[in-house]
């Protein structure tokens, strides 16, 4: 394979395309972070946001889970 990638230069990107949940589930393993990429459109931007915003809420769930584990994490509405 070094013999092959030796005739051509080296690619600054790759480009490619990547179902957003394999994607959330290596953010999640924290295998891959936000700042390894980058959105091409504003689509893509807008799931990578929502999908940010939920793995947060979901920390942020799992901490208080934690931190009092006898108390219910619901605040009333």
């Amino acid at each position: 394979m070094k013999l092959f990638l030796c005739f051509f230069k080296a690619p600054q990107a790759v480009k490619l395309e990547i179902a957003p949940n394999v994607l959330a589930a290596l953010m999640e393993k924290g295998q891959l972070h936000a700042t390894d990429f980058r959105c091409l459109d504003l689509g893509s931007k807008q799931i990578v946001w929502k999908m940010l915003l939920s793995l947060a809420k979901a920390k942020l769930a799992a901490a208080r889970g934690h931190c009092n584990p006898g108390k219910d994490t619901q605040s009333a509405p």
